[in-house]
């Protein structure tokens, strides 16, 4: 295995802040040793090695790393994502972990009289730390506890939309004091949103069904999926009884819109009730939103309150039909 370490100079002859802060991380860790060979992506000059690298790999941003093993070469993008996929206190990394690795319809049969912990446990066992749960601020808080039980250190995300509730922002804070808990928190890309805005206005997606899809793309798709391509494995907080669009939800499913990741569902067979037993049950922290009549909680401008007797995502994209009411992150493809 052979690790190069990409830096950039800057126009004024400087080397960037970030290059600057990877090594003293690397140096830190002593971990520099691991790096085979460091090039540079000097902005004066357009024939300068690492340019040409970042240009045969299609990288934009600085610094990065290639790995080079066995004829393959990976691109690392970040520090912690070569440290927890590679680095691993100087150990060979271990084989990316893929579905073709599994029997999934065996594993949804075995799992699916089994309870949440059970599959969440099996989740860890094979593919922690490279699997983390996508954290939506709502109900799922429930599976933020049951991880955390199982594994105090198991990764924990969410998607800060920039649209949220201030509810959703305080429960946020309320789960990293009560647990001690990192949470992840992933953002749009700023550029994109600014243009989108600029283009359709801040409201949107009132004016169409395309226009809300593009909401949703910008400011929660494109974020997990950038995401999700540092993981091998990913979890949510999905159930059958949620909406029409979910009734034939698995536990553990190949998630094809992700690169064909596994994706594992350990509430799926829960009820509503279910999950709001197991709520009360374990004193767990909840978004105070849920009080006031909100089952369902997404950004603030696309979730309302619902009657009593409405559907529990009837309060979600409320003036479209109820078969389309997906923002995108778990849509099946066609």
């Amino acid at each position: 295995m052979k690790i190069t370490l990409v830096k950039k100079i800057k126009e004024d002859g400087k080397e960037c802040k970030k290059c600057l802060q990877v090594t003293e991380r690397l140096r830190a860790g002593d971990e520099l040793r691991f790096i085979d060979k460091i090039v540079y992506a000097d902005m004066r000059d357009p024939d300068s090695v690492g340019l040409r690298l970042a240009k045969e790999h299609n990288i934009d941003i600085a610094p990065f790393f290639i790995v080079e093993n066995e004829g393959t070469a990976s691109i690392y993008k970040t520090y912690m994502e070569l440290k927890r996929k590679v680095l691993n206190k100087g150990k060979e990394p271990e084989k990316k972990k893929t579905s073709k690795d599994f029997d999934i319809e065996r594993l949804n049969n075995e799992f699916e009289a089994k309870t949440p912990q059970e599959l969440l446990e099996w989740g860890l066992k094979e593919f922690h730390p490279c699997i983390a749960l996508a954290w939506s601020g709502a109900e799922d808080v429930a599976v933020v506890d049951m991880l955390v039980k199982i594994n105090p250190k198991a990764r924990i995300f969410t998607l800060d939309t920039g649209r949220l509730n201030p509810e959703t922002y305080d429960l946020i804070d309320r789960v990293r004091e009560r647990y001690g808990i990192d949470i992840e928190v992933i953002f749009p890309d700023a550029a994109e949103v600014e243009k989108m805005v600029r283009e359709h206005g801040v409201n949107l997606f009132y004016q169409s069904v395309e226009n809300r899809k593009l909401c949703c793309n910008i400011r929660k798709v494109q974020p997990l999926k950038r995401m999700l391509s540092t993981l091998d494995a990913w979890i949510t907080g999905l159930r059958r009884d949620q909406a029409v669009t979910r009734t034939v939800l698995k536990k553990i499913e190949v998630d094809e819109n992700f690169g064909g990741i596994i994706k594992l569902n350990p509430l799926a067979d829960w009820s509503h009730k279910d999950v709001w037993d197991y709520i009360h049950k374990n004193n767990v922290p909840y978004n105070e939103l849920h009080d006031r009549g909100y089952p369902s909680i997404g950004c603030a401008p696309c979730t309302r309150s619902v009657k009593p007797g409405e559907d529990i995502r009837a309060g979600r994209w409320w003036w479209e039909s109820p078969e389309g009411r997906e923002c995108g992150l778990h849509v099946k493809p066609r």
